[in-house]
């Protein structure tokens, strides 16, 4: 009995080997198991059961089709494969890292950029590697050509598959994509769209580009930025987010939903070992570390199959960030956490002046500066001019109050508050407002919060990216030279000087500290700053000069009318200041009576 048993398990055995091996069953979809409530709400209802496609998804190594799409700002190419991005170029830009090419946003050998997964229940059909189908080829659009559609199915009639179109513009490097899942028979689905492994190299590692890439997201509280440079293991980001990308310091690849429409519901990612770049500089090798991520974003799909989403693909140019919708500018910091309520809306108007000057004017950004770093001082003219004038009255005055207020601090040294009293008194009789000393400094202080958010401008914009100026090769990098961190030394050494004289203390020893230690310390911090930076505060100083004579040229001619008015000084005394003599013989007329 236990041998027949035996012998009619193993014919079954052999059956089943048999008829696998010469009737095989169609391959399935690739299936990969994954978390439901990474993706779907816990506690969601079991989706309904789906019929599976019967197209075989195809093997590694299959060739695919390569659909280029280019304008006079892009080329962008999309393989039938995954349906996903496989080339960005952006031919406004030169590449840093590979000479005579321009920036390529697309990892080498990267073949799941905007490719998708669809998630269905406990269940995820993985299209990275489905063959799509397309409708239309390669085309280059011209300025004022019609936005282009590229269409992409996957699937037959009656199953599980997707369409999927992406519109081109010429003038944008926004591409919409609008999409519909077949067969899934009412069931509640999500679309995981992948971005990663990040964007490929293209600066110059002075620029520190490649420690900057970040997965960024933003939601209704603000936003948020997952630095894969301290990045460990797996991350997310919950939504509902208005947009997610991955960016560097000047480019940027995101996702944004429609106005109006739901959020993403999150980004997942996961960090990737780093890549390595080997770069020649100065007849020496020098290797580029480039972090890499996994990063995916989470979008629930409509109850009719349908979705929809933008994406940006090119530089963080801050007008066409503006225009992208959603807020999309703020992927640029500007500043730490604190300072940006504060940084950003001078930014914004900084880089508005800026490109109108350029744009109007047709001047490069280096002289665009220096006719930024003149009107700056032109418009803070008055408030400059009054400050000075009340500093020169201050002083014509100072030798008499201070011997008025030792006298008072002698007279009423047990009586604190009438000593006070006294003070203010005496600040009413000279005519001296005892807070003006400190208003004085507000127009030394009001061109700082636009030289810091300058700071913040060329460490975040793209907008000096590249651009030369004299002997300068990029405005946005240190002088190779170092000749403007000198000359912004000598500048400031220089106006710090005239404005000792004209303020008539030269001889003040601390002056004549601050004078020597203020320039050095500035030119060590200036140092290894921005070119464009160090040029426009050096223009700052010098166009202070004219200013700081004219004023000084009105302190010597009021000086010299009270010297007449009050006669010539006594033997041996001092010659008197700001006519410190008159009011003295009135209070003694008065003391008399």
């Amino acid at each position: 009995m236990e041998k027949r048993i035996l012998m009619a398990v193993l014919l079954m055995t052999v059956v089943i080997l048999v008829t696998n091996w010469l009737f095989p069953p169609p391959p399935a979809p690739e299936m990969v198991e994954t978390d439901p409530a990474a993706v779907t709400a816990p506690g969601a209802p079991a989706a309904p059961a789906f019929r599976a496609p019967v197209t075989p998804l195809p093997a590694a190594g299959v060739p695919a089709d390569t659909i280029v799409i280019s304008s006079p700002l892009y080329r962008y190419a999309v393989s039938t494969r995954g349906a996903a991005l496989v080339r960005a170029e952006m031919l406004d830009y030169p590449s840093y890292t590979h000479p005579n090419q321009q920036v390529q946003l697309v990892p080498d050998g990267a073949e799941t950029v905007l490719a998708t997964r669809i998630v269905v229940g406990g269940d995820t059909l993985d299209l990275r590697s489905a063959p799509f189908r397309a409708e239309g080829g390669s085309t280059t659009l011209q300025p004022g050509d019609a936005p282009y559609e590229l269409r992409l199915s996957y699937g037959e009639p009656g199953q599980l598959g997707t369409e999927v179109v992406y519109t081109f513009h010429p003038d944008r490097y926004l591409v919409e994509v609008r999409g519909r899942v077949l067969g899934l028979n009412g069931a509640p689905a999500t679309l995981l769209t992948h971005l990663g492994p990040g964007l490929a190299p293209h600066e110059d590692p002075a620029h520190r580009s490649e420690q900057q890439l970040a997965v960024v997201g933003r939601s209704s509280d603000g936003v948020e930025n997952l630095r894969m440079e301290k990045a460990r293991g797996e991350q997310a980001m919950e939504g509902p987010l208005l947009w997610a990308g991955v960016k560097d310091k000047y480019f940027l690849s995101a996702l944004l939903v429609p106005e109006g429409s739901a959020g993403f519901s999150g980004v997942l990612t996961r960090k990737l070992p780093n890549d390595s770049l080997a770069l020649e500089r100065g007849g020496r090798i020098e290797i580029l570390s480039i972090p890499r991520v996994d990063a995916t974003t989470v979008l629930a799909i409509g109850p009719d199959g349908t979705f929809a989403y933008n994406v940006y693909l090119g530089p963080q140019d801050y007008d066409r960030l503006v225009a992208a919708g959603q807020r999309l500018q703020d992927v640029n910091p500007f500043g730490y956490r604190f300072l940006r309520p504060v940084v950003r809306p001078i930014a914004a108007g900084i880089l508005w002046v800026l490109n109108v000057l350029h744009n109007t004017l047709g001047i490069g950004y280096g002289w665009v500066l220096i006719l930024f770093g003149v009107l700056m001082r032109i418009v803070l003219w008055p408030l400059n001019a009054k400050a000075m004038r009340s500093q020169m009255k201050n002083m014509a005055v100072q030798p008499m109050l201070q011997a008025r207020m030792k006298e008072v601090r002698e007279k009423y040294k047990d009586d604190p508050k009438q000593q006070q009293q006294a003070m203010m008194g005496v600040y009413q009789e000279l005519g001296v407002n005892p807070f003006s000393m400190l208003s004085g400094c507000l127009p030394l202080l009001i061109p700082m919060p636009v030289l810091i958010t300058l700071f913040f401008v060329f460490q975040d914009s793209i907008l000096f990216r590249g651009v030369s100026f004299l002997w300068l090769p990029d405005l946005s990098l240190r002088d190779p030279l170092y000749l403007l961190p000198v000359f912004l030394v000598v500048s400031m050494f220089g106006l710090q000087w005239i404005s000792a004289k004209v303020s008539g203390m030269e001889q003040n020893p601390q002056m004549k500290m601050m004078m020597y230690i203020m320039p050095l310390f500035m030119g060590v911090i200036f140092f290894a700053l921005p070119a464009g930076l160090n040029l426009y505060y050096a223009t700052t100083n010098v166009a202070t000069i004219p200013q700081q004579v004219l004023i000084g040229r009105e302190r010597k001619k009021a000086t010299e009318e009270l010297n007449r008015k009050d006669g010539p000084p006594r033997p041996g005394s001092p010659a008197p200041k700001g006519g410190s003599r008159a009011p003295r013989a009135k209070r003694r007329v008065k003391r008399k009576s």
